[in-house]
């Protein structure tokens, strides 16, 4: 009897043992915000379904957070990373404690969509437009694309702030407001279902719309687990622009679309606009800092060291060169 005693309770030790090694309950925590969902975030829900995350030891948490308050929660520690690039450009600009890590698209491709009845950004005046946050990309770009038509943004128009495109389409459709910027998914069914394209903008303005942010206090404290999430998010992204079929199906099934057609156009679309390495040209950078001082009214001599760390995706794009790695 005391020999099956002996023989249970070095099963249940065993059995214990293997539960504290199993290396799922081992994995560290991430979580990262994003805007609305695009090609932008979708590399990051590649990454984590193909279980790159995983391999560096990573459970990542992946959440719907809007630019100003994505902003806000990293600095409160409470998510890791953001998308936002061009809502962290601003906030950097100003002062914020925040770095660029990676940049994945620094062309927009937002199109500007109006109701069916307005057919020209000069029916805009008087109109209410759609933005995510008042000092956000969104705002930032709305109202750059309005004063090159000659409308005031502050005088002619009224900009109000609502949610992602989820809110902002519906209420473009219900008339609640009359047009807004919207991403190449929502684009590009909204022309389906009848509403007017305006404008692009990357034909306006040239500014940082898909990239990876963190707080300078992530990179000065935690930079292994900064340098394991860039490189597993880089293998996503990697994977997204080699590999254009499985992406499509992905796409449809995060876009609950069966419209395969409609998916595929999205795919090429924004596929184009990406930056496959993950970092733009320092004269491109300095340029949107530049303009981004003249628009947050900030006058003191900003650098591109100041706003973007690249160091963490230029080491994962050198691994994969010299190891071969393919997706």
């Amino acid at each position: 009897m005391r020999v099956k005693r002996i023989v249970l309770t070095c099963m249940v030790a065993a059995l214990y043992l293997l539960c504290l090694f199993d290396p799922s309950l081992a994995l560290e925590n991430v979580r990262i915000a994003y805007p609305s969902m695009s090609s932008s975030v979708l590399y990051f829900l590649i990454a984590n379904k193909q279980g790159y995350y995983k391999e560096e030891g990573l459970n990542v948490e992946i959440l719907s957070i809007r630019g100003e308050i994505a902003i806000r929660t990293a600095l409160a520690g409470e998510v890791d990373f953001f998308t936002n690039a061009g809502s962290a450009l601003a906030a950097a600009v100003r002062g914020v404690p925040v770095k660029i890590i990676a940049v994945t698209q620094d062309t927009p491709s937002w199109d500007l969509i109006a109701t069916p009845q307005i057919k020209s950004i000069a029916q805009l005046h008087g109109a209410i437009i759609g933005i995510m946050s008042p000092e956000g990309s969104l705002a930032v770009v709305t109202k750059e694309i309005l004063r090159k038509n000659g409308i005031d943004p502050v005088k002619d128009a009224k900009l109000i702030v609502m949610g992602g495109d989820d809110v902002r389409y519906p209420a473009l459709k219900g008339n609640a407001i009359q047009a807004t910027l919207m991403n190449p998914t929502t684009s590009i069914r909204a022309q389906r279902e009848g509403l007017t394209k305006l404008a692009s903008a990357g034909d306006y303005v040239k500014f940082i719309q898909g990239g990876l942010v963190t707080t300078q206090e992530k990179i000065s404290k935690e930079p292994a687990k900064v340098s394991k999430f860039v490189r597993a998010s880089l293998k996503g992204l990697r994977y997204f622009l080699s590999k254009r079929e499985p992406s499509i199906q992905y796409m449809m099934e995060v876009l609950r679309s069966k419209d395969r057609e409609m998916v595929a156009d999205i795919y090429d679309y924004e596929s184009k606009l990406m930056v496959r390495e993950g970092w733009s040209d320092d004269k491109i950078l300095q340029e949107f800092i530049d303009d981004m001082k003249k628009t947050t009214k900030v006058n003191r001599e900003i650098k591109v060291s100041d706003v973007f760390d690249f160091s963490f995706i230029r080491k994962a794009n050198d691994e994969f060169k010299a190891s071969g790695w393919k997706p």
